[in-house]
């Protein structure tokens, strides 16, 4: 098993809001996470209760894991997520590096 941690390319993961009833995570903001870090300076505002919620889905991303039980959509390689308060929807995909 790799450890990704160590990688010199880590898997990057874009987390687009697709919808947002959310000040907080407005429609548009983008989310890149490379390998287990925040890219901040390619990234907007970032709500820990949604990301906390969605992790399962960027976990599954991160890992190239793709499953229907986690609403994988694969005609626009993606995973569709909302967090818990249902107020902002997500588009959650791996990038090519």
């Amino acid at each position: 098993m790799s450890n990704e941690c160590a990688e010199k390319k880590p898997s990057v993961v874009e987390v687009r809001v697709t919808e947002s009833e959310c000040p907080a995570m407005p429609a548009g903001d983008v989310l890149v996470l490379e390998g287990p870090a925040i890219n901040y300076e390619k990234s907007g505002p970032v709500c820990l209760t949604a990301i906390n919620a969605i992790y399962p889905w960027i976990m599954a991303t991160r890992f190239g894991v793709k499953t229907e039980v986690l609403d994988y959509d694969e005609e626009n390689s993606c995973y569709h997520a909302v967090c818990p308060c249902g107020a902002v929807h997500y588009d959650i995909r791996k990038m090519d590096v």
